[in-house]
């Protein structure tokens, strides 16, 4: 027995084959970025793992762009944030004459400039150097709120560890240094689709200083398909002209359908009995937990436009 379904699936690396977290490495190449801007700057391989940018002196800049993959690379399956993703990136620096800064961006419509580094961004961090002061690292969120950290540059190269989790769709944390300091934001953008990195002047106080992303950056996708789900699992989900049908049910089966929002708030109910669509619910991003009663699961997370 078919059960049909008028929603659009959102796949999410492959589902099935992940168990609670997947985890993946994005090499500092130049290599791996999309796009590159400089005036006056530039940036290099600093090793295999590493990228360096470099703005000496004056009003130079530099920025680079990269797109979130399923792999990493740039030929990779593009990826969208998802509630509870996480994105960890590590900077080597002494301070900023001019700013120093990393921005999450949600599909900027332009990447040619050194205005576009925040094009379309949903959080940035910023280390603005304000003529070679020691300020300290910002986080800058929804309509350009500034979170002032205590953690500020520094006269010898140091790590500065970010680490940004996606907690609702329009809510993320913050956190410096591991753990040091986080902050709990709203973002400017939702659907976050990659980030840029950039500098403007990297004069350290004494002389030019060039900064190195480091190759612990890494991208940790959250998913709600368990172990157990994987192993019990043996029906499949294919999208046929926007319909879903699920195969792998036998005759009369008994289920149980419950659809969450991306709060985790159970939203619907339904069964075997049910007409099973989505309606009454607003357009959003939902997760669809079936449950069958000899013990079969699905976990989907679906798009209803």
């Amino acid at each position: 027995m078919k059960q049909l379904y008028s929603i659009l699936i959102l796949t999410v690396l492959t589902l099935y084959s992940l168990s609670a977290q997947t985890t993946v490495t994005y090499t500092q190449q130049a290599a791996n970025y999309a796009t590159f801007f400089s005036d006056g700057g530039g940036n290099f391989d600093n090793g295999a793992t590493e990228l360096g940018m470099w703005a000496n002196g004056g009003n130079k800049q530099s920025v680079g762009w990269r797109n979130f993959t399923q792999d990493g690379t740039t030929t990779g399956t593009l990826s969208t944030m998802a509630v509870g993703d996480s994105f960890t990136i590590t900077l080597n620096a002494t301070r900023s004459y001019g700013q120093i800064g990393l921005a999450l961006l949600s599909s900027p419509t332009a990447t040619a400039s050194w205005a576009d580094r925040i094009n379309n961004y949903a959080v940035q961090v910023n280390l603005n150097g304000n003529g070679g002061a020691f300020d300290p690292w910002e986080v800058v969120s929804v309509g350009g709120t500034i979170n002032a950290s205590t953690i500020s540059g520094s006269t010898t190269a140091t790590d500065f560890v970010f680490k940004f989790t996606l907690n609702s769709a329009t809510s993320m944390t913050v956190d410096i240094n591991n753990g040091t300091q986080t902050f709990n934001v709203t973002i400017n953008n939702q659907n976050i689709t990659g980030y840029a990195v950039y500098i403007n002047d990297d004069w350290n106080g004494s002389a030019n200083s060039n900064i190195i992303w480091k190759p612990t950056t890494e991208y940790t996708y959250a998913t709600t398909l368990g172990i157990n789900d994987v192993t019990k699992n043996t029906m499949s989900l294919n999208l046929i002209d926007n319909v879903i049908h699920i195969e792998g049910l036998n005759y009369n089966q008994k289920f149980k359908l419950n659809v969450f929002d991306l709060n985790g708030r159970l939203v619907k109910k339904l069964n075997e009995k049910s007409t099973l669509n989505l309606n009454g619910l607003s357009p959003s991003v939902y997760i669809l937990k079936l449950k069958t009663d000899d013990e079969k699961i699905i976990t989907k997370k679906v798009i209803k436009s």
